[in-house]
């Protein structure tokens, strides 16, 4: 990897929190008695948080590395050189509608299961597809990490979000639904509009049209010599069985993660496959559960919203890789050193991850933030769009998991608020902004490993992507406005 500046950005962060810890005292409250106390963070305080990270957040840096050697093996056993070329044949000539395509599709599961860093899995095979499509590493990120996080940002059920607002602010997990749809609908518009005037200002998108264009001319003069060069390629594919069960693998490890971490009970109101869970591992012989002494651990679908989860995906990409093994008919030694290759070339990712997550960790032992931050809530004594949406801005910034940003957070916010309508409207924004801010904040887990996967630089992604984000702000709080007046 080459020089970049991810580790500095995120370091920024993680300075300025400790440089704050020493001007902004820490306030308490005790039986009605309020007062401060200075808690400065030092150099053992520092390391101490990043070392506690691992407590809270362990899983997700197990889920980084086992998704960085599950790559290690797709390349080790050559089925990753076989799928992207099966996935680049099928969009040749149809590359800015396979580029959309993608997005469509990312932006519609990530707003409807909440499946953000679930789909990090995805982002090394999507990207190199779409540059070898003819794109750059950028219009690549933005149609992968971006349309997830868009999807996030117009989230509809995504339980990872809305399951934790409706148990916080106890209102229906349908409330406000056409605002979320509106939020969805334009912000995948304006995530396609913005990437089809970048290729058209770059020239990118007439260099692919060019490049189609000749493919397809190509195609004509074969079939006129009675090469019939496509329908090769094509019958080639079909003939790859490594690559088609490659693929179904994959796919398979996405609906799962799809199917577990989808709120079926709040679209529903009941969720059919935990009652079927509940059934199948109550199943006893003799008084003796058996099948969930034997297959206990794994929650039902549709319940893998808490951090635990990522524990869950990547026990899903072990037993893909075993699955690999037979397919491609690889030795043990060759997967076992495969995936110790894909998981060194995976730790920058991980440190990446790690520094994130301890900023969370810094904000919650030592909580002087919200004494800047909470005076926002009672500048008026009304509620006020814009302050709410900044003070949701700000902690989203630190509180790098929304599960945690909830129950930190917006807990909170149940002592300030206790109109309903107004619940409503902060249960929307708290989604909408967490998720527009971690498009482009240094503590994003899922864009800091992207970026670091992708080799692109923290500098020029927000060089690149902050047009969009201001168009989604503008949005965000003009739909905002509307909610509290409507």
């Amino acid at each position: 990897m080459k020089k970049n500046n991810l580790f500095k950005a995120v370091g920024l962060v993680i300075l300025f929190l400790v440089l704050l810890s020493w001007i902004v005292p820490i306030v308490y409250s005790i039986g009605g008695f309020k007062g401060d106390v200075s808690n400065q963070i030092g150099f053992v305080a520092l390391l101490n948080a990043i070392l506690e990270t691992f407590s809270g957040f362990g899983s997700l840096v197990l889920y980084v590395l086992v998704v960085g050697g599950f790559y290690g093996v797709l390349k080790v056993t050559g089925a990753y050189d076989k799928v992207l070329e099966s996935l680049h044949s099928m969009t040749v000539g149809q590359e800015k509608m396979s580029l959309i395509s993608i997005i469509i599709v990312l932006a519609l599961i990530s707003s409807v299961s909440g499946l953000d860093f679930g789909l990090f899995v995805l982002f090394p095979l999507l990207i190199a597809l779409i540059v070898k499509m003819g794109y750059d590493k950028l219009v690549a990120l933005s149609a992968t990490v971006g349309a997830t996080l868009v999807g996030m940002y117009g989230a509809t059920f995504a339980g990872t979000l809305y399951g934790a607002n409706s148990s916080i602010l106890s209102i229906g997990k349908h409330d406000q639904m056409l605002a979320k749809v509106v939020f969805l609908v334009l912000g995948v518009a304006a995530l396609i509009t913005f990437i089809l005037l970048y290729l058209k200002k770059t020239g990118t998108a007439t260099k692919s049209e060019k490049v189609s264009h000749s493919s397809k001319k190509q195609v004509k003069n074969d079939e006129r010599k009675g090469k019939r060069s496509t329908e090769k390629v094509s019958k080639s594919t079909k003939g790859d069985h490594t690559s088609l069960l490659t693929m179904l693998v994959i796919g398979c490890v996405v609906l799962i993660m799809f199917l577990g971490t989808t709120n079926w009970a709040g679209i529903f109101k009941a969720n059919w496959f935990e009652s079927a869970h509940t059934s199948w591992t109550g199943f006893k012989i003799s008084k003796f559960a058996i099948l969930d002494k034997l297959f206990g651990g794994v929650d039902a679908f549709g319940t893998w919203l808490t951090p635990t989860r990522f524990q869950t995906y990547a026990l899903l990409l072990i037993i893909a890789i075993v699955m690999l093994k037979f397919v491609c008919k690889t030795k043990w030694s060759d997967v076992f050193n495969g995936f110790v290759d894909g998981i060194k070339s995976y730790i920058l990712p991980t440190i990446a991850v790690i520094l994130a997550c301890s900023v969370f960790v810094l904000v919650y032992y030592n909580p002087f933030l919200s004494v800047v931050t909470e005076s926002l809530l009672t500048a008026t004594k009304s509620f006020n769009v814009a302050l709410a949406g900044i003070y949701t801005m700000i902690n989203s910034v630190f509180y790098v998991d929304y599960y945690y940003l909830a129950y930190s957070v917006l807990y909170s916010i149940t002592g300030v608020y206790t109109d309903k309508s107004v619940l409503s409207i902060i249960s929307v924004m708290f989604a909408n902004l967490y998720s527009l801010v971690m498009l482009i904040s240094p503590t994003s887990v899922l864009l800091l490993a992207s970026l670091a996967i992708s080799d692109v630089k923290y500098t020029d992604w927000v060089k690149f992507i902050w047009k969009l984000v201001l168009a989604l702000f503008v949005i965000s709080f003009v739909v905002f406005t509307i909610m509290l007046i409507a």
